[in-house]
This record gives structure tokens, C-alpha cells and sequence, in this order.
């Protein structure tokens, strides 16, 4: 029998959500950013090191990279470390590039297809919706919206969806005038917008049913950025006789996942979904 020396076990690789192995050093290095963003205060180097679960040297080697590149500042008289303001420079760049359209649009086609209905991305001007993108049902009866449309924010699912979520000034200068009825079933009081608002924020999704124009029922649900500020609606649309109200409550937790799933794309951090 052989004294053949023990070997230590491999330490198992990190991964990345579609299996490839991580880059040790950079993952360590956004495990520190990540940490010092959750401070509200500066930020010991014992403490980081326990937040991030490495040495204490390993933290240390790390920040003195990130201070030197500007991206974490270290107080000279008490030697706890902030973020830099180079982190500020990516945040303000990330918002210039980040093209809404771009990032909803793999949304917008797992909605469709889970829906069979019509996909709109919209957003809001101070007093309508604009339909930014789209992606149309197949079957021959769809709704005629298109991108570059807009419609009213008071009777439009998107639209209430996005008023639910704006600054009460945002709501007041709306509700400061006159409401215009589009159908029998279009809310015109200040009242019953208040209340449909409320139900809005409490259920996390948005009904036009029937308010915009007779036959028409719309399904819409929140888009917010990294801000936790309302930016959109993703809403999918058709005819009473294919959306009825049931089909619309078994769409709602779909919708309201693609929302969510969306929204952190755009920098959103939330638990609720």
C-alpha cells in the first residue's frame, strides 16, 4: 500500500447564470463595489471583509486598485472607504445608453406569445401615452395601434398604469381639468380616478376595460428604472371576446413578472414581484 499525499479538494469554480466559469478577481472586485453601494456610511475595511466573506489582505488589494482608478474614495482621516465618483461617471453613462426600446423588446415577444395578443411598449408625455414599440398579434382581428400613436393617460391601461406610479403634482395637473368621455365606460370624475389609482397600486397591473373604445380591453403593468422611478407600461391588448375579464386575471402575474424581469434590466431593485 502507497503514502500517496492527500491532495486538497478543487475549489469549485463560480459560474455565471448560463454556466461559464467567473473571472475570480473581477467577481471579488464588483463583490466589494456591490457592498459599499448597500452602506449608507463609510465602511471599515474589517467589516467589508466580512460582508464579502474574503481576507482581510484580499479586501485591501482590491480597494487599492478601486481608489486608485477612482471608483471607491477613502476618508484620509478615518481610512473608511465610500464609493468614488468614477461610479457616478458609469451610472450617468448607463442611463444615455440604455435605449428602453431595445431592452423591452425580447419582453414584448414573450408577451405576445404567451398572450397570443397584441404587445405595446408606451410611455408618457405630460398628458398622453406614446406607443414607443410593438409587437402585433397573428391573429386577423388585432388592435390598430402603432408606434409613434398616442392616446389618453386617464382611459388607456398603459396610461393608468403609469399615472398610478407618477408624483401626486404629476396627478394633480392632470386632474386639474376636464376629463374627456370616450365611452360609456370611461372614468371622468376625479373621484373614481383616485379610487381606480389606488386599486392599481395595491393589484400592481392596470385594466382598460372598455373606456378608450367599446370592444377593446387592455392589460398593462409598471416599468420603473434604477431610480425606482415609473418610466413605462407594458401592456397587451385585443378584443373583449378574446381578453374577457377572466383571461386578463390569468395573464396579470405573467405580466406583472415580465414587468418586474424588465425593470432590473434597468437597474430596478425590488423584492416584490
Amino acid at each position: 500500500m502507497t503514502n500517496e499525499p492527500q491532495r486538497a479538494p478543487a475549489k469549485e469554480l463560480r459560474k455565471t447564470g448560463r454556466g461559464r466559469p467567473k473571472v475570480q478577481s473581477v467577481d471579488r472586485t464588483l463583490d466589494v463595489l456591490e457592498s459599499l453601494a448597500t452602506r449608507r456610511g463609510a465602511t471599515g475595511i474589517s467589516e467589508l471583509s466580512q460582508l464579502v466573506g474574503l481576507h482581510v489582505s484580499t479586501v485591501h488589494r482590491l480597494l487599492a486598485t478601486l481608489v486608485d482608478r477612482g471608483y471607491v474614495r477613502q476618508d484620509p482621516e478615518s481610512s473608511r472607504y465610500h464609493l468614488g465618483s468614477r461610479i457616478f461617471t458609469l451610472a450617468s453613462a448607463a442611463d444615455v445608453h440604455l435605449d428602453l426600446r431595445l431592452v423591452s423588446r425580447p419582453y414584448l415577444e414573450r408577451m405576445m406569445r404567451t398572450s397570443g395578443e397584441t404587445a405595446n411598449l408606451v410611455t408618457a408625455t405630460e398628458d398622453e401615452v406614446v406607443y414607443l414599440d410593438q409587437v402585433a398579434s397573428l391573429h386577423l382581428v388585432k388592435m390598430f395601434t402603432a408606434p409613434g400613436l398616442r392616446a389618453p393617460l386617464h382611459c388607456t391601461g398603459a396610461g393608468k398604469a403609469i399615472l398610478a406610479f407618477k408624483p401626486d403634482e404629476y396627478l394633480e395637473g392632470l386632474l386639474a381639468r376636464a376629463l374627456k368621455r370616450y365611452t360609456a365606460k370611461t372614468l371622468v370624475t376625479r373621484a373614481s380616478l383616485e379610487e381606480e389609482l389606488a386599486g392599481i397600486r395595491k393589484l400592481g397591473y392596470a385594466v382598460d376595460n372598455e373606456e378608450m373604445e367599446e370592444g377593446v380591453r387592455c392589460l398593462a403593468v409598471p416599468i420603473f428604472d434604477r431610480r425606482k422611478a415609473i418610466v413605462g407600461a407594458l401592456s397587451v391588448s385585443g378584443p373583449t371576446t378574446r381578453m374577457t375579464a377572466e383571461r386578463v386575471t390569468r395573464l396579470a402575474p405573467v405580466a406583472r413578472s415580465l414587468a418586474h424581469e424588465l425593470s432590473r434590466q434597468l437597474g430596478f431593485e425590488s423584492e416584490v414581484v
